[in-house]
């Protein structure tokens, strides 16, 4: 059996496309700090209009305030205090703020915490996304973490702080972000929509037509345009620009289980959005990917049906569960339905939408609350950076060693049995 060319003819071609996309994401980087510098030296206020996205309740010297989490229109993510009137989240609001002198580059690009206050409301007018959240709303009867769950995984509205931690204790954080795992159902869903249409017409009007070049590039072009509306978060920008280029790859008969290609695509991705550097949503999803091309390149040989589904689940939670426990230490026992929900989840995700299109997506509403109050007793037990670091250097490793890839797995098994073991007998 012939095998695909390789998405790049040999490592110095690679190498000379890395470094022109490297360059680009160096020169933009390079004016977007002599923004961050000039707002850094502005004597006074900046003011723009922003969403707000989070409220948090104040603490310490700042009790009795509310902590609130903005995206302004010219694209900066910020914090800010207040102890005047309370807006609702998703309001937009006219705001002043300047930076704290010890603000780095780093934390302009992350999101940063500033000095400022809300100067007046901005009257929102009609918000497509407010319009959907409202419909979701009016089917589940007011409980607030179903509403903020299906506003997490339709719309990419940010979980607030109680539902994200129950979601982490249960080991389902990658379910709830959208990401490529989203990415990839709706992709089945609308080309398989477009394909009996197409097929009808091409038979009859166009049969010298591709109906995988065509159907694909209208797929791409719908899913673009929900990419944009729910607002380009890193973890889905990122699968948007891995399944269009894995489109084009596929389409010229290249190889697309490819470790140079998921570096390419990284690098595109931050040439189109730099600031996405800094998410760390962005780097947990391209670990995630990393490991799911690690279980496919050493698992190739065994069932189609074993690796669809126990071997990338299975693995992807085992392989993952060190790194999400270095910057997310919750641990619950619970953790270990993350596969079996993962499987369920490819069903429940088309058939909860087409229930909320129904007007009937409360169906799930007393499942989905049992599931969220499972885990109420999680510990923090985090992973120590030079474990971690050395954990990543096998990773490395293990794209071109097989024994490299089974010891990075049985190590990421006996971290998670560890773990589990410490919560049951604690």
């Amino acid at each position: 059996m012939l095998t695909p060319p390789p998405f790049f003819r040999n490592r110095a071609e690679f190498l000379k496309v890395a470094l022109v996309l490297i360059a680009i994401i160096a020169t933009r980087l390079f004016f977007i700090h002599q923004d961050y510098n000039n707002l850094k030296n502005l004597k006074g206020y900046y003011y723009t209009e922003a969403q707000v996205l989070k409220l948090y309740d104040g603490k310490g010297y700042r009790a009795g305030s509310k902590l609130l989490k903005l995206k302004s229109d010219d694209g900066l993510d910020f914090y800010i205090y207040t102890k005047g009137e309370v807006p609702k989240r998703f309001d937009w609001v006219r705001v002043k703020f300047k930076l704290k002198k010890n603000s780095t580059f780093f934390d302009y690009l992350k999101g940063f915490f500033a000095y400022g206050d809300i100067v007046e409301p901005v009257e929102n007018g009609f918000d497509a996304k407010a319009y959907l959240r409202e419909k979701i709303n009016k089917q589940h009867n007011r409980d607030n973490n179903i509403e903020t769950f299906y506003h997490a995984i339709f719309l990419a509205d940010p979980l607030d702080r109680n539902l994200r931690n129950k979601i982490s204790n249960l080991g389902v954080s990658h379910l709830v972000a959208l990401s490529g795992f989203h990415l990839g159902i709706l992709w089945l869903i609308v080309f398989g929509i477009l394909f009996i249409p197409y097929r009808a017409l091409q038979q009859k009007y166009f049969p010298w037509r591709n109906r995988n070049i065509d159907l694909g590039f209208v797929t791409l072009i719908i899913l673009l345009i929900f990419v944009l509306f729910v607002g380009a978060p890193p973890a889905l920008t990122r699968s948007y620009v891995m399944l269009a280029i894995g489109w084009f790859v596929l389409i010229a008969g290249l190889e697309l289980i490819s470790f140079q290609f998921l570096a390419f695509a990284m690098l595109v991705i931050l040439a189109v959005a730099p600031k996405l550097i800094a998410s760390l949503g962005l780097l947990l999803s391209f670990l995630g990917v990393f490991y799911i091309f690690l279980v496919i390149k050493w698992m190739r040989n065994y069932p189609a049906w074993f690796i669809t589904i126990i071997a990338i689940p299975v693995g992807i939670f085992l392989l993952m569960f060190p790194i999400g426990h270095y910057f997310f230490a919750n641990t619950t026992i619970w953790q270990l339905m993350s596969p079996p929900l993962s499987i369920l989840f490819i069903i429940f995700y088309p058939l909860s939408a087409i229930l909320h299109i129904l007007g009937i997506g409360g169906i799930f509403d007393n499942p989905l609350q049992a599931l969220f109050n499972l885990p109420t007793d999680a510990i923090k037990i985090a992973m120590p950076t030079p474990l971690i670091l050395s954990y990543l250097s096998v990773s490395i490793l293990a794209i071109f060693y097989k024994k490299a890839f089974w010891a990075t797995l049985i190590f990421a098994t006996l971290v998670t049995a560890w773990y589990m073991g410490i919560y049951i007998f604690r």
